[in-house]
């Protein structure tokens, strides 16, 4: 198997929804999440939702968004106290909101973003790749500036990272995302990021974690432009990151080949290769199937 398929298999790893529970909206008619069946055995006790068939259906009654803002929000501080949800829900909390849609677009609820690993719906976040074109660096070489994570970290720690990431929380659009991220993680001043940042595409996988349960993710990918002078603007800002290596192209396939990157860091290391034509139909038989399977179709409403 190809080393780039391999690394896509770990991040796209959910294949099968048999034996998971459903997340129903109020009218019984549209999926919201994937439910193990262990957090399905928590909803069994809460009078707000009916289980039928492996299906979690919320109240027909909760029929706006602030009432099912004001549900959610109830349930997960109450689950917080749970010990079995001390190291998932209590110790993860962020006090973050996340938008779940439903119909795609629209808004249907507000939840933490602790919570939202429990019942398996779409999250959304930003990833920034900071590099140096190869017409702008010294050695006509593409190079991009890549974190180590911080040991402390209780995930991934000491692996390697995309340059900037997060989370989209409410109410932050996706710009103002990258610009608070570039900030808060890589100390990169605005005037700095609006400059020399493009969106250039999304991903999308559905990622089984080793506790089985599922993430169904969608990630915003932008390039962001730097050159040689600049490399005394990027330095690490919260604790997210140990330090920044400025790494050649040949350096970061190595290491992507070693599996030194968090896995779905890993994914948007690949899509970032596709994109600039190392990564091409001509030298990777798995092309196509790499493609597909960073963009995968959503069982969901989305964004």
């Amino acid at each position: 198997m190809s080393i780039y398929l391999d690394i896509i298999d770990q991040v796209d790893s959910f294949k099968n929804a048999s034996s998971y529970y459903r997340l129903l909206d109020h009218k019984g008619k549209t999926e919201l999440g994937y439910i193990t069946p262990e957090i399905a055995n928590l909803f069994k006790s809460e009078s707000e939702f009916s289980i039928k068939h492996k299906y979690i259906k919320i109240s027909s009654k909760y029929d706006t968004f602030e009432k099912r803002n004001e549900l959610f929000a109830e349930i997960a501080n109450r689950w917080r106290k749970k010990p079995e949800l001390d190291e998932l829900l209590n110790k993860g909390w962020r006090d973050e909101l996340y938008i779940i849609y439903n119909p795609s677009t629209k808004p249907y609820m507000l939840i933490e973003r602790a919570f939202s690993v429990l019942l398996g719906v779409v999250t959304y976040g930003v990833h920034i790749n900071g590099y140096i074109p190869a017409e702008l660096s010294s050695n006509g070489k593409i190079k991009m500036w890549i974190p180590k994570r911080s040991m402390t970290k209780p995930t991934y720690p000491g692996m390697l990272d995309n340059t900037v990431a997060g989370g989209l929380g409410y109410p932050y659009g996706l710009e103002t995302t990258v610009i608070k991220e570039c900030f808060e993680e890589a100390g990169l001043e605005e005037d700095f990021v609006k400059k020399n940042i493009k969106n250039v595409g999304v991903v999308s996988y559905m990622y089984l974690t080793s506790d089985k349960r599922v993430q169904p993710e969608v990630e915003y990918i932008y390039d962001l432009k730097f050159e040689e002078k600049d490399s005394n603007l990027i330095k690490p800002q919260d604790g997210e990151a140990e330090d920044y290596q400025l790494l050649e192209i040949d350096e970061i396939i190595n290491n992507l080949k070693n599996k030194k990157f968090k896995p779905n860091c890993g994914l948007i290391i690949i899509d970032f290769l596709i994109r600039h034509g190392i990564i091409n139909a001509e030298n990777e038989s798995n092309y196509l199937e790499i493609v597909n399977r960073c963009h995968v179709k959503l069982p969901f409403p989305t964004r």
